[in-house]
């Protein structure tokens, strides 16, 4: 089997991380063995997905370190965060915003230097429990991001974190953790990216994102996995009372990609934008499943998903929009 107890032990151990955060591993772990891949002819939520040709036990547990991430020219940004597998990660972050209290850091250094803030919010929102691949993810979650904008500041120019693939033939599965706090604004993006084409991954790149009170936040996930990637990721958004998210997804890589997209419109007065954007060729299918909750109350979300298909292409589109009647209906 690739993936074992060991590997989640060994993956800990690659990136330094404090026993909390490999307890936290070990016990999704255990969630992983527990579960069965997902029933494509019973699970109504799989029911349009084609699983055939997927052999998780093919793919290496994680990606050894293999150089750094490519650098590129990037101007009019805030920060960079660069990382390529395992490997070191390189990181750019204005000083009038570190003076600030931004942290924006590789998440396992950011779990060993503010345990406090990542402990609290991590896999609070995307549940190892909630299947067989988002169980895989929390166990064996490749390094991400984590990025925190205090109460009051506002960013000008985008905070951008890319994640290269570091070869072919394993898992890749980074996890971004962001943290708006009251009336924080800025734009973040999340870039994951493949050198080659041809790789053959099983990859993720999920995310959770929480707006407290009064925060304004830009999202972009551009995913350019290759073509030989099975991809399965989360993304979901906790909005507080009077915050605004704008969201936008473009996916142009996978073999099969499947991402979910859930807005938690908790709070009076909030407000989310989704769109997404995808383009597929040969054989390349696309599944996106969108969630607007609107929990509190006086709170909108507009949508729109666009994509265009050559060849034998396909996608798939579930969207559900929840009006509670009473807020405190479950």
């Amino acid at each position: 089997m690739a993936f074992t107890k060991a590997a989640v032990e060994e993956l800990s151990a690659l990136h330094g991380e404090p026993e909390w955060l490999r307890a936290r591993r070990l016990a999704s772990f255990g969630i992983y063995e527990g579960m069965s891949l997902p029933d494509t002819k019973r699970q109504e939520d799989w029911r349009q997905a084609d699983l055939k040709g997927l052999d998780l036990d093919s793919y290496a547990p994680f990606q050894q370190p293999n150089g750094t991430a490519p650098a590129g020219t990037l101007e009019q940004v805030s920060g960079t965060l660069r990382q390529r597998g395992t490997s070191k990660p390189t990181i750019e972050l204005d000083p009038a915003l570190a003076r600030q209290g931004v942290i924006f850091l590789p998440l396992a250094q950011a779990a060993r230097e503010h345990r406090d803030l990542v402990e609290r919010y991590l896999f609070s929102a995307v549940k190892p429990d909630r299947d067989k691949f988002a169980a895989l993810h929390a166990a064996l979650f490749t390094g991400g991001s984590f990025l925190y904008v205090p109460d009051g500041v506002s960013v000008e120019h985008p905070l951008i974190s890319q994640f290269w693939s570091a070869g072919s033939g394993g898992a890749v599965l980074p996890h971004s953790l962001v943290v708006a706090g009251k009336g924080a604004r800025f734009k973040y993006v999340d870039e994951f990216l493949s050198a080659d084409r041809q790789e053959v991954l099983l990859a993720s790149g999920s995310s959770e994102v929480f707006l407290e009170e009064g925060s304004d936040v830009g999202y972009v996930a551009l995913q350019r996995w290759s073509e030989k990637t099975w991809q399965f990721a989360n993304q979901r958004f906790h909005l507080g009372r009077d915050s605004h998210l704008r969201m936008v997804d473009v996916a142009l890589g996978g073999r099969f990609a499947r991402i979910r997209v859930e807005a938690m419109l908790e709070g009076p007065g909030s407000t989310a934008d989704l769109r997404g954007l995808f383009f597929g060729a040969g054989e390349q299918a696309f599944d996106f499943r969108t969630l607007q909750d609107h929990i509190a109350p006086h709170t909108t979300s507009d949508l729109l998903f666009k994509g265009a298909l050559q060849d034998s292409a396909k996608s798939v589109y579930v969207g559900v929009v929840h009006l509670r009647a009473d807020p405190r209906d479950p």
